[in-house]
């Protein structure tokens, strides 16, 4: 079973959705995001982002809540490159102490960072050297800092973006047509969007798209 749902309108500058999950974990895109997450026992642990899938099944309810880049180290005082994706404890017990924490004053947000972020989503495809200049950052600058502030590298994360995109594209057409779709992604062909969802989930996009479809 999954579910989400809009965090507390308090936190939706840092906190992009609150998830829960339990039972067999559906097909899904991996998530470039750090998560808070909360075990059935209370306990909180903080998980790194994704460039692989999780699958598998969860034997108690699991209940995520998904950071916004740059809270994991502007609220929390932890790099996102710090946190691995096995996850690191937090003291505090329950949902209540993770929206706690979450309050927290924050320091100032990385603007740079936050402008790449925007250029990513628009052209995923883009060298990292251009999301770097338009920045007035050199790319060793930009990865430093989007590394603190997301968790991943900029080409590690727009690999991420691009699988996000493509899917997104598919679902809003009656027919896919995946070779406009991997060039309207940024991939440089549909060969290559293939392989990368072969390595982020397994199967190529086709087949991923139809069972996440089917899954509902």
């Amino acid at each position: 079973m999954t579910s989400d749902s809009a965090p507390p309108a308090d936190l939706a500058r840092r906190v992009s959705r609150v998830w829960r999950r339990t039972g067999e974990l559906p097909p899904a895109l991996p998530q470039p995001y750090v998560d808070l997450l909360v075990f059935a026992d209370g306990s909180l642990w903080l998980t790194g982002p994704e460039t692989e899938a999780r699958t598998g099944s969860l034997a108690e309810p699991l209940t995520g809540v998904r950071l916004r880049p740059g809270t994991c180290a502007a609220v929390l005082g932890i790099a996102a490159d710090e946190v691995p994706l096995a996850g690191i404890p937090l003291p505090g017990s329950g949902l209540d102490a993770a929206f706690r924490a979450l309050r927290a004053p924050a320091r100032p947000a990385d603007l740079a960072v936050a402008q790449v972020l925007q250029a990513m989503r628009v052209t995923p495809g883009a060298p990292v050297s251009d999301h770097a200049a338009a920045a007035g950052l050199s790319e060793r600058q930009l990865r430093r800092r989007f590394s603190v502030a997301v968790g991943l590298s900029p080409k590690a994360y727009a690999r991420v973006v691009r699988l996000h995109r493509a899917m997104a594209l598919a679902r809003s057409s009656p027919v896919p047509d995946w070779a406009d779709i991997a060039v309207r992604s940024g991939f440089y062909d549909q060969p290559h969007m293939i392989a990368e969802f072969r390595r982020a989930v397994g199967s190529p996009c086709v087949r991923f798209f139809q069972a996440a479809s089917v899954d509902g």
